[in-house]
């Protein structure tokens, strides 16, 4: 009933009270300030008797409240107390990033991806705090692919079909942005990408609270190779009272937003399991394009040069956020390797330029065909 609840909604839509200010970004965004209480998400079924949260549970407000960080903030104008920032999606566009035609759930989420990621499973996990991702423009060059860098929170099994994911992190998709610009974003499923996931607050599920803050809005910042380092830090968390999933930013965390445990089924007590990483998505028509991850180069490059994972702390049993000591790692077409500093503790490095590098690598595969084809040719 819970997926069948949200899948009715995601597909239908629900419509929502006329925005108070409409932002037009300079990089073609638009951003409505919807009164908070308007949006879809309080709209669901499942959240008929939910008591709406406005901040995370002993929560100290701080000035650090994300302003600047993205391209709508500008012309110096935010959405006003009282609403919260929402970026105009095209409804064309696919609200997921998983094949819905495939049956089998495993091969669903995972046909076309290829991923670098470290990972600890542990029972119960109530989240992970101050991890820092450096953000890069990586480049993809087909419009269905992407490129990103997140944290999952995950419960349950794809065999039975109750697999519950919370991602959040930033990502490169040319349908959005085709200069590369990075966007922040979340994602989440309750059954295993069956009939619900979706990005954001493209569907009912995740409650934003935040009026500056738009989720799958442009970042302003990105890293420069050999240069200066640009990250962000990002925290999922359990909140001890409401148990709801709450989602912040910022070395202050300032929250964004939660999705109430009533919309999930194995994830709404605990994780079993954290990741941090990166995962690429490449179209499966065969057309030879360039998808980098991170900032394109290969983790042994090390700081200023590969993209990175720091500061990552889980929270436990007892609920206290630590410093991990050691954690798994796994890639395919992309690399991973740990490292250890007094900055960023234990961290680790990933990414790389992907199978297919670029056009004049494509180019010198063509010629060395043409050749030894012209050599064939003369020989004969």
């Amino acid at each position: 009933m819970i997926t069948m609840a949200v899948l009715l909604l995601s597909s239908c839509g629900i419509s929502v009270g006329e925005p108070i200010l409409t932002i037009q970004s300079p990089d073609g965004d638009v951003i409505d300030c919807l009164n908070t209480m308007d949006q879809p998400s309080l709209k669901n079924p499942l959240l008929k008797n939910h008591i709406f949260q406005e901040t995370p549970s002993d929560h100290v407000k701080r000035e650090d409240d994300g302003f600047g960080l993205q391209v709508w903030h500008s012309e110096g104008i935010t959405c006003p107390r009282g609403t919260i920032s929402i970026r105009r999606f095209d409804k064309n566009i696919s609200h997921t990033k998983y094949d819905p035609l495939v049956p089998n759930a495993a091969d669903r989420a995972t046909k076309g991806h290829e991923y670098a990621i470290a990972e600890i499973k542990w029972q119960p996990v109530y989240g992970t705090k101050k991890a820092s991702l450096s953000v890069w423009s990586p480049i993809v060059e087909f419009p269905a692919d992407f490129s990103l860098a997140q944290i999952w929170l995950v419960s349950g099994q794809y065999e039975e079909n109750n697999l519950n994911t919370i991602e959040a992190g930033w990502q490169v998709y040319p349908n959005r942005y085709g200069d590369h610009q990075p966007q922040l974003f979340t994602y989440w499923t309750a059954d295993a990408y069956l009939n619900t996931g979706c990005y954001s607050t493209q569907c009912v599920g995740f409650v934003h609270v935040s009026n500056t803050i738009a989720l799958e809005a442009a970042i302003t910042r990105t890293s420069t190779y050999g240069g200066d380092q640009f990250a962000i830090t990002l925290q999922l968390w359990k909140d001890v009272f409401t148990v709801n999933w709450w989602m912040g930013m910022g070395e202050n965390i300032e929250p964004i937003g939660y999705w109430p445990a009533e919309i999930f089924t194995s994830l709404s007590d605990h994780a079993t399991t954290v990741q941090w990483g990166r995962e690429v998505y490449r179209n499966t028509s065969g057309r030879n394009t360039t998808l980098q991850m991170g900032s394109g180069k290969y983790p042994n490059k090390g700081f200023r040069q590969a993209a990175y994972f720091c500061n990552i702390r889980i929270a436990k049993e007892n609920r206290t956020l630590l410093p991990i000591e050691d954690f798994v790692i796994g890639g395919d077409s992309y690399t991973i390797r740990k490292s250890h500093s007094k900055v960023c503790g234990t961290h680790f490095y990933y990414g790389g330029p992907g199978p297919l590098r670029s056009e004049s690598v494509r180019g010198d595969y063509l010629s060395i065909v043409y050749l030894l084809l012209l050599s064939f040719y003369f020989l004969v």
